[in-house]
């Protein structure tokens, strides 16, 4: 990798100028410098008839999981092959893989939708596709793929479906999906093909006999599934189907265990929901090693004088599964070997598991889960999983959970169970992502570093290094109008022509993994902190790649500042004022974080001394010393050894008080004085006082200030002063008189028309 690019060394900045008052704090400044988001890119992409669920990648071979049809791509995106898998026409008589044609016209058929709810690759009895759908009770088909052409789907397509004998068909290992949402895990294992299977189940599909988790193995006939034992499956109760949802997010393998990413309610009362880790032995036929615990992404901002402040992110939107790369292994303390899950969390509504727009994307280490599964625990953070047995089950009371959970080997004496205690990880991103729902995440590894796709609710994509630092996106764009989808493929993340498969509706986009070109990087700065494999550099005052830069003259490893305002322009001869300087490129950048240090501001040749705590990335804050000659205007020169820039927009001014009115006012104060003067809207505050109280200001510009006069208890002249910063201006007094006295109203009535009232007063 190369060493990160110096933006700036040492950068002396001869300024001379004050801008005017800065509401917005630079944001201006800050809009013009930042990364173009706006920016459309010609990418590959295909759009399908209806909405696209599932997608895996084959020999070169995409295929995607829609609604009524799977379709087969090449890796340009080009449709070279489709299949029908619906509508289905359904009838209570018709059993799966049943051609139900004939009972079109008979009472109970239903044509219906086939929702793809499950797109696998098994390649060990056959190279073969296998589909799941919504329809047909969640039985799936298999297509067999032609050995001269791996885009063929049609030609050998078959049920994987037995009818059950009588006294099994309250049983269906056949029915492997639900309508409501489904995670399939395949895998080989022992000469077997294993189906791992999570499904959301409630008393309105009861009799289509699909479990919440379950374990079944293909046939070796492949004409359907069996369940090993009366064990292999779990169901929660059906008094709690309906109001206990479990929602599977994701499923992945990793060393001897299977786990399944979940989002459910705390418990069975509770109305909040948080996100689950399940994990069992990928041997464990009949789930007894099955554990469950929550993961929990939290947030916590420091506070100045009181304990930090902790956000959970508590519902789970998409997950991957990963090695990362070194510089990420070593800050969170894994090897480059090890199996992270990276995933995005949103909040959710109250007593809901709708997300709203607030994410954080956490990582966490599997050794660290199994960790905290493998710890010596006791009746106080374990509990019976109470959803699958209810309250009086004999693993519900009188049990205690210690037996060595770190291993697989089988005993009798293994019960299922919940910890309640959870694994809690940090925000990678420090609350970057308070303000969108992101819904996919996939990563991928550069060199040393770990790169993260990410996709939002409102169809942008980005792409950033996964660090503990400040990282921020260097791909950002919208991709689409509909959210972009958890269901991700990275291929080839090693190669130059790598890229990944992002859903958002019925369209597919194949985006590249080296970035998106360097024109939408708009400051030196960003352009040279983008990461090194997306090779971009600031050349000729503008973000290109860098084969793109024919001159060496052109290739720069240093920004020159750029200012875009200064606040305010003007300040008063003495000094005092609060210089705001807004452009871009003003510090070096290390680490993701600005160094100060060797940034210098001068107003004129005197020192305007910077204050650190106040200046960012887009803004320096300094105080303006008096000013030392009588060159009321002066030029602001910014220099960074190499190249000056001078500007010619500030000046010092000596702010006057010419002229008063009115001259007196009763003593209860409340008059609105009026100052006629020059510059006495320069520097930054000013203060107006009369016999030593406030003036209140009303209003202020160049040549008037009007302050409301206060109150004084005894009539007389009293001298107004004004403090604009650290200049002290004296001139005029005030006359305060006694209160007027109102002594008769004449007329007291009069008709609804206007009139004229008489006061006499004293």
């Amino acid at each position: 990798m190369k060493p990160p690019a110096v933006l700036v060394p040492g950068i002396t900045m001869l300024l001379l100028a004050l801008v005017p008052n800065c509401k917005a704090e630079c944001k201006e400044a800050l809009v013009k410098s930042e990364m173009d988001v706006n920016r459309k890119y010609p990418l590959p992409n295909f759009i399908a008839e209806t909405p696209i669920q599932n997608i895996v990648f084959h020999n070169h071979h995409i295929f995607l999981g829609a609604i009524n049809k799977i379709y087969v791509l090449n890796e340009d995106l080009h449709n070279v092959s489709e299949y029908k898998t619906g509508p289905v026409l359904e009838h209570p008589d018709c059993s799966p893989c049943q051609d139900c044609s004939h009972k079109a016209n008979l009472s109970g058929s239903v044509w219906k939708d086939n929702v793809n709810k499950a797109l696998l690759i098994d390649t060990y009895y056959d190279d073969q596709l296998i589909s799941c759908g919504s329809v047909n009770r969640g039985t799936c088909q298999r297509h067999v793929f032609q050995p001269n052409n791996a885009a063929d789907i049609q030609s050998q397509v078959y049920c994987i479906y037995s009818p059950q004998m009588d006294e099994e068909s309250l049983q269906c290992p056949d029915c492997v999906v639900s309508t409501l949402g489904t995670k399939v895990l395949l895998t080989e294992k022992d000469r077997f093909i294993n189906f791992f299977v999570g499904n959301t189940i409630n008393s309105s599909y009861a009799d289509h006999s699909s479990h919440s988790i379950s374990v079944r193995r293909l046939k070796e006939t492949q004409d359907g599934f069996k369940f090993l034992t009366d064990q292999s499956y779990i169901d929660v109760l059906p008094e709690f189907q309906d109001s206990y949802p479990i929602k599977y997010i994701h499923a992945f393998e990793s060393s001897d265990f299977i786990y399944f990413l979940t989002v459910q309610r705390e418990t069975l009362e509770s109305q909040t929901f948080h996100t689950r880790i399940i994990r069992f032995c990928s041997i464990d036929s009949g789930l007894h090693s099955y554990m469950e615990m929550p993961l929990e992404c939290i947030l916590t901002e420091k506070r100045r004088k009181r304990s930090p402040r902790e956000e959970v992110f508590n519902v789970l939107q998409a997950a991957y599964v990963s090695k990362p790369g070194a510089h990420l292994a070593r800050q969170i303390g894994v090897g480059p070997n090890d199996d992270i899950i990276f995933g995005v969390f949103a909040q959710s509504k109250p007593d809901s598991s709708e997300p709203i727009k607030r994410s954080a994307v956490c990582a966490f280490p599997i050794k660290f889960v199994n960790d905290f599964f493998n710890r010596i625990v006791n009746k106080n953070n374990v509990r019976c999983l109470q959803h699958f047995y209810g309250n009086n089950h004999k693993h519900c009371f009188n049990r205690t959970f210690l037996r060595n959970s770190s291993g697989c080997e089988a005993r009798d004496d293994e019960y299922r169970t919940e910890f309640t205690t959870g694994l809690q990880r940090i925000d990678l991103f420090t609350g970057q992502f308070k303000q969108v729902l992101l819904t996919s995440i996939s990563t991928f590894i550069k060199e040393d570093l770990t790169i993260a796709n990410l996709g939002t609710s409102d169809g942008r994509f980005m792409q950033v290094v996964v660090s503990r630092g400040q990282s921020t996106p260097h791909v950002n764009f919208q991709l689409d109008s509909h959210p972009v989808s958890p269901e991700v493929i990275v291929e080839h993340p090693l190669n130059a022509d790598g890229f990944t498969l992002v859903i958002t509706g019925k369209k597919i986009t194949k985006i590249p993994l080296n970035g998106l070109g360097c024109d939408h990087f708009k400051s030196c700065s960003q352009c040279l902190s983008a990461p090194p494999f997306v090779q971009c550099t600031w050349c000729h005052n503008q973000c290109v790649k860098s084969k793109e830069c024919v001159t060496e003259l052109g290739n720069q490893d240093i920004c020159l500042p750029t200012i875009y305002e200064i606040l305010p322009t003007s300040a008063p001869l003495e000094g005092g004022t609060t210089l705001t300087v807004c452009g871009w490129d003003f510090g070096l950048r290390k680490n993701n974080k600005f160094d100060f240090r060797k940034t210098k501001v001068f107003i004129g040749n005197e020192s305007c001394i910077l204050n650190t705590s106040e200046s960012t990335t887009n803004k320096l804050k300094c105080t303006v010393g008096p000013a030392v000659n009588l060159h009321f205007n002066v030029s602001i020169i910014i220099s960074n050894g190499r190249e000056t820039t001078k500007f010619n927009s500030f000046s010092y001014v000596d702010p006057v008080i010419t002229n008063i009115s009115p001259s007196y006012g009763p003593k209860a104060g409340g008059t609105v004085l009026t100052l006629i003067g020059k510059y006495l809207n320069s520097g930054n505050s000013r203060r107006i006082s009369i016999g030593g109280k406030p003036c209140i200001l009303k209003s202020v510009s160049h040549s008037l200030l009007e302050c409301y006069t206060p109150a004084q208890t005894i009539p007389s002249e009293y001298p107004i002063k004004m403090k604009i910063d650290l200049a002290n201006r004296e001139a005029y007094s005030f006359t305060y008189k006694e209160d007027p006295i109102v002594h008769k109203i004449h007329p007291t009535k009069s008709f609804l028309r206007h009139v004229s009232i008489d006061l006499i007063q004293r």
